[in-house]
């Protein structure tokens, strides 16, 4: 056996593990440095800087600036789903559950403003895209149980007669907004206290029983 063939063999080979966890690497400093720099006055070196890699390893995972930021910006809506996915396990009663997953958005946002930077930013940056990557969900596995868990709700006449995707989009829309009015009208209080406010809006309304049964009357 030749010194070069035993040169070639001794060379170590990237793991695919190697691989994720050097991308995780790459896409922690690329939140950061996007979120306090923007898009366009980011430069990916000082995402490498901040990462350990160098600049080329950063196009060998992501290809360009702007796969990283899409990647960038769809990690934190996987951190988003996971962290709303975990409430499913607090309580037997659906209705608690709900309620938990609506404060754990709200939560998700107070911890991770730098996300939300990034919502923006995307809208800004990516026009074009028909759907920004945190209103985007998809065929994702989780989505389908809470549809499905919404829909027992519907069934057991927990929740109103409306479609599924309507909930879902009214109470999306509502998170999303108190999430953007904290942001520019700037917080009186965390997002999470006032998640137990706004749970309590989005399951009671705010018409009393007597203004419905006068209305209707």
């Amino acid at each position: 056996m030749s010194d070069s063939s035993l040169a070639v063999g001794s060379q170590p080979t990237s793991r695919p593990d190697d691989h994720a966890r050097r991308s995780e690497d790459i896409l922690a400093a690329a939140v950061e440095v996007f979120a306090r720099r923007g898009f366009a006055a980011t430069d990916v070196q000082e995402i490498a800087d901040k990462a350990g890699v160098g600049k080329g390893t950063v196009y060998r995972h992501f290809g360009t600036k702007e796969g990283l930021f899409l990647a960038a910006a769809d990690r934190g809506a996987r951190q988003l789903r996971a962290a709303v996915d975990a409430t499913r396990t607090v309580s037997d009663d659906p209705l608690e559950r709900m309620r938990a997953a609506c404060v754990a958005f709200l939560t998700f946002f107070d911890q991770h403003s730098e996300y939300l930077e990034l919502v923006i930013q995307e809208r800004a940056h990516f026009r074009d895209r028909q759907t920004p990557t945190f209103f985007d969900r998809g065929d994702d596995e989780n989505c389908r149980r809470w549809e499905s868990e919404l829909q027992a709700m519907v069934d057991q006449t927990i929740l109103r007669p409306l479609p599924v995707e309507q909930i879902m989009e009214v109470v999306s829309h509502m998170l999303f907004g108190a999430v953007f009015v904290n942001y520019f009208a700037g917080r009186k209080q965390p997002l999470a206290v006032q998640g137990e406010q706004i749970v309590d809006a989005i399951f009671h309304g705010i018409v009393s029983p007597k203004g419905s049964a006068d209305q209707h009357g």
